[in-house]
Order: structure tokens, then C-alpha cells, then sequence
């Protein structure tokens, strides 16, 4: 495997790999960016073409063109593997995907089980027809790998087993269960979970198949009408967006992103054209995973979001939960679907008239207050569901200006008082704070801030003197360093992987330019002295004071002696560094 990844290296440019997924601006030798992995209005994010790595100053997230992928796509190194491997043209063989891991091996069970489903949809006309029946072309059902789980308690089971798969396995991925009764044809306790259901893989962001939903096809009147697999070691519900690995692209290049809620939905949407649209499960909606949510991964690719849900009371409830787009800063607009209709429906009487409806999208806080509004809702009612159903998502919203843009538009549209309502926002935030709030302030505030003031010199320093650029290991500077610092935190220096190496001389290169290197050491060198100084002196002040209180003095004359040198050279040392 180590002779692909170098291969992909080779042949794939990081700063074009990085630069297909967020806009690039040239720095000196360098490229920077604001980053993609936490909300930022200065650019802090810098990508190396001579090292092949990139690093963020804000948040420090570093590494390679794999591991930007991975971070950036919410993929394993595997599936970053593919990903680039694909983009390289560089075939991987079979034995790159290791038997010896075990996420391996689910992958390829459930691989196995798509094939058999897919098999199974050409062999039943009786579910292809109602598949074909619902509109999707058949192109679309080979596109999207749709199948048909045979109405059979243990036909999958069977035919992977057949393979070699073992029961725990197949399990492990939610495709069997095991029942605690034993009362069925040869006493196995193992069935199918999936039965007479036209079944869609779920797939992550490099096309790998991660789970399934299945739709049933005969209703009888007593199963759900979709089944969806539970969440396992490959497939988290929250981070998992149906039709992220086809619509990523054209959500870059369209600026925007439809979300919509079933599968049926996002297949006949691609299907009419309609190809920057993906479907999440419910609980990316509760589960609130941050910058690595569904919403984390969709805003990477565009800050803009339209929700297209269904008009019925599930689809709105689940408009409703939109909070953790709005934390990440994203733009929520809101199709309103009248009739009952879903966008599947639409889409299949006429495509473009779902084109006029995605044309009467509002903004999240317009259909909110419209909501309110036409509930016809009494004015102490009105201020009832406004602190209800509108504050959660203002209190939301990252930013100074929307939110103040936010309060003035319920304002306006629901005929209140700004000032009133900016009061019962305060008070509804007071009201639904974290009683543990953040960590109270320590008597060694100071004394951190000092090491992090510390530290940043001393990465700065390391940086300057490793870089080929500006000092590469200068023995004499390396020796001025250890008399700083000592013994001991030299052997820590001398310890840094080639990693760190790289990420401090980059950091240095990008901070540096084309700066009078010379100068910057002096005045570090001094600074760093001077950090060392301060924390000899707390030290010091911290034994005068138990040598007065137990009146040792001749321990408290010489630490008095002690201190008047010390302060002394840090004088000096404020007088060097004005002087250079």
C-alpha cells in the first residue's frame, strides 16, 4: 500500500488537491486560506507546496493531501485512499484493502450484499415495476445501485455465508439479527433484517457503501414504510448524508445545497437534473456533532443551504431542527411545500415545477415569523411562540450582525417592539444558559497565559533555526538556545519528530517572509530570556515570602540578593531589545 500512497503523491499536486476544495491565495512561497475546519475571518490556514502538507495556525489541523481529505470529506484513510487514488488514475489492488482490519472487511460485506440486492431487483419483475413505477428510469436505479431485499427470512444470509462471511460480521454492519426465540424452520435464531423492500445503499463521501434504507413495497399495514440500518462502526447517522459522494461536486460549483428528507426524494431529484441535492436521517438534526456533523461537511463545500422537506407534520417538525446549521453559519433558506406533496411527487408530475417552487424559498427566520403569522395566533400568544419557536435559532446564530439583522426582520413582520424584544432574548438566554458555564478564572490565569506567550516564542525560535530557509541547525545559534533553556528543555527540542519540524519551519516561513532573519532571532533569543527571567522570579518572590514568614534571614537576605540581579538583567534585557 505504502507504494500507491507514494505513487498518488507523486502524481497529485497538494496545492491543486486543496485548492479544488477551498479557494487558495498565494503567500510567498506558500498558499493560505481562511480554514475549512472552524469559523474564521482571517486567513490562517497555509498549504506548503515544497513540504507537501498544509497546517493551520488557528486550529492546528496539518498534514498531507490524505489526511486533508479525510478531514475534509469525514473519511477514514482508506477512504481517502480512494478518493485520490481515483483522481490519480492509480489502480488499487485487492490487497490494499487489508483483510487484517476489520473495517475492511465490513465494507466488503456490505459491497457484497449491494451486489446480491442488485441482483435480486433484475430477477423480480414484480419490484422492478413498482421501482419504475415511482418514476426513476433505469439508469437511475443502476446509477444509485437501488436492489430489492427478497421477502425471505434468510436469502442474504445464506448467500453470504456462502462467501465466507461470518455471522458476527454481517451483524456487525446491521443486516442480521438474532433472536432470542429459536421456534422457526431448523431452530436458526439468525434472520434478515431487510425483507420485501426496495433497497437503497447509503454510501460516504467516497462512494463506499455504509448502510441501507429500505422501502417496503406490499404495506402490510404493520412494518415501518422505511427501514433504516442502525448505526454501526461504519455508519453514524449524524455525520452521514445520502448522496454526499455524487452531489459534492455541483454543490461546490452551484454555491448551494438542497436538503431533502427521504431517499425517493434525493433519487428523482439527481434524476431531473437537480444533482447538488443530498437527504439526511432524522438525527443529523438532534445529534449536534459540530464541524464534523452533516452540516460541518456540507458547509465546507458551501455556506448556503435550502431545506425541502415535506409539507406534512414530520417534514416540519424537522425543519424545526436546524439549529446546528445556523451555529455553523450557514445560510438556511426554506422551501414551503404546499398540498401535502413531497418533492418525489413534484418532481415526477413536472421537473419544472420544482424549479418554480425552489424559486419561493425564504430566508429561516422569514418562514418562522410566516409560520407565526399564520397560525392567526392572539398577541400574547404571538410572544409565547416566538420566545418558543424563533429564539432558539436567533440564540444560534454565530455572528453579531445577522442576529441583530434576525430580531429587526420578526420585528417588522410580526408588528413588535426591537427594543422588547431584544429584552426577552436577553432573558430567554439568561434563562436557558449552562448553569456550569465556562471555567471560571484561576489564580494561574497569569501564570498560563505566560506559558502560552512561552511557548509561542519558543515554536518561533525552533522554526527559525530548523528552517533551511533561514538558519538550517546553525550549531552556534543551537548552542545560544541551550543556554537559555537548559539542559532539559533542549533534550525536549532535540525530541521533535520531522512532523513537528516541518510545521514549526513552515509557520516560521509563512510568519518571516522575507524579514531580517538575524534581527528576529536577537529579539526572540531576548524575549525568551526574559519569559525564563519571569518565571525564576515568581519562583523567588514565592520563597522570600515563606523566608519572612518562618524569618530565616540570612536565607531572606540571600534571596533578596538573588532578586536584585535578576531584576537587574531584566532591565537589560528590555534595554537590548529597544536598542536593536
Amino acid at each position: 500500500m505504502s507504494t500507491h500512497v507514494q505513487e498518488i503523491k507523486e502524481k497529485l499536486d497538494i496545492v491543486q488537491v486543496v485548492g479544488s476544495y477551498i479557494k487558495l491565495d498565494k503567500s510567498g512561497a506558500n498558499y493560505k486560506a481562511r480554514c475549512p475546519f472552524h469559523n474564521e475571518k482571517t486567513p490562517s490556514f497555509f498549504v506548503s507546496p515544497e513540504r507537501g502538507s498544509f497546517y493551520c495556525f488557528g486550529c492546528q489541523a496539518k498534514g498531507d493531501i490524505f489526511s486533508f481529505v479525510e478531514k475534509f470529506e469525514g473519511l477514514d484513510f482508506m477512504g481517502s485512499l480512494k478518493v485520490l487514488a481515483d483522481r490519480a488514475g492509480v489502480r488499487l489492488d485487492r490487497a490494499d484493502l487489508s483483510k487484517d482490519n476489520r473495517k475492511e472487511l465490513l465494507y466488503e460485506v456490505l459491497e457484497k450484499a449491494t451486489e446480491f440486492f442488485e441482483e435480486k431487483l433484475a430477477a423480480e419483475p414484480h419490484a422492478k415495476q413498482y421501482i419504475l413505477g415511482r418514476g426513476l428510469a433505469e439508469k437511475t436505479l443502476q446509477d444509485f445501485r437501488v436492489g430489492y431485499a427478497p421477502n425471505d427470512w434468510r436469502q442474504l444470509r445464506a448467500y453470504l455465508k456462502s462467501k465466507g462471511y461470518r455471522d458476527e460480521d454481517v451483524m456487525a454492519v446491521g443486516l442480521i439479527k438474532k433472536s432470542d426465540k429459536v421456534d422457526r424452520p431448523g431452530g436458526d435464531p439468525f434472520y434478515d433484517v431487510f425483507r420485501g423492500r426496495i433497497m437503497f445503499p447509503i454510501s460516504d463521501s467516497s462512494g463506499r457503501v455504509v448502510a441501507f434504507s429500505g422501502r417496503i413495497v406490499v404495506d402490510d399495514e404493520k412494518s415501518p414504510k422505511y427501514l433504516n440500518s442502525p448505526e454501526t462502526i461504519l455508519y453514524r447517522k449524524s455525520k452521514t448524508l445520502y448522496g454526499l459522494d455524487r452531489a459534492k461536486s455541483d454543490i461546490r460549483k452551484r454555491g448551494y445545497s438542497i436538503l431533502v428528507e427521504g431517499q425517493m426524494d434525493l433519487v428523482m431529484s439527481h434524476q431531473a437534473g437537480f444533482t447538488n441535492t443530498v437527504a439526511a436521517s432524522g438525527t443529523a438534526f438532534t445529534e449536534d456533532d459540530g464541524a464534523d456533523s452533516a452540516f460541518g461537511l456540507l458547509t465546507r463545500l458551501s455556506d448556503n443551504i435550502v431545506l425541502a422537506f415535506d409539507s406534512d407534520a414530520a417534514g416540519q417538525k424537522a425543519v424545526k431542527r436546524i439549529a446546528p446549521a445556523i451555529s455553523l453559519g450557514m445560510n438556511v433558506k426554506v422551501v414551503d411545500i404546499k398540498g401535502g406533496k413531497d418533492p418525489a411527487d413534484i418532481i415526477k408530475a413536472d421537473p419544472k415545477e420544482w424549479v418554480k417552487v425552489l424559486e419561493t424559498k425564504k430566508d429561516f427566520i422569514d418562514y418562522l415569523a410566516d409560520t407565526i403569522i399564520d397560525s392567526k395566533a392572539t398577541p400574547g400568544a404571538i410572544a409565547k411562540q416566538v420566545k418558543e419557536d424563533i429564539f432558539p435559532y436567533i440564540r444560534a446564530i454565530p455572528d453579531d450582525t445577522p442576529r441583530f439583522q434576525a430580531i429587526k426582520k420578526v420585528a417588522d413582520k410580526l408588528s413588535i417592539s426591537e427594543d422588547a424584544l431584544w429584552k426577552d432574548l436577553q432573558a430567554y438566554v439568561r434563562a436557558n444558559r449552562d448553569q456550569a458555564g465556562s471555567a471560571p478564572a484561576t489564580a494561574a490565569g497569569a501564570s498560563g497565559r505566560r506559558l502560552e506567550r512561552l511557548e509561542s516564542i519558543e515554536r518561533k525560535i525552533l522554526g527559525l533555526l530548523d528552517s533551511k530557509r533561514y538558519f538550517n541547525g546553525d550549531e552556534a545559534k543551537k548552542k545560544e538556545l541551550e543556554t537559555i533553556a537548559g539542559e532539559e528543555r533542549s533534550k525536549s527540542f532535540a525530541a521533535l519528530s520531522p512532523d513537528d519540524i516541518a510545521e514549526l519551519t513552515l509557520e516560521a516561513e509563512v510568519t518571516y517572509g522575507d524579514m531580517n532573519a538575524e534581527k528576529e532571532w536577537k529579539l526572540l533569543i531576548l524575549s525568551l530570556e526574559e519569559e525564563y527571567a519571569k518565571k525564576r522570579l515568581e519562583v523567588m518572590m514565592a520563597e522570600l515570602h515563606r523566608a519572612e514568614k518562618s524569618k530565616g534571614q540570612a536565607e531572606t537576605a540571600e534571596l533578596m540578593k538573588n532578586i536584585h540581579v535578576l531584576t537587574k538583567r531584566m532591565q537589560e534585557i528590555k534595554n537590548a531589545r529597544a536598542m536593536i
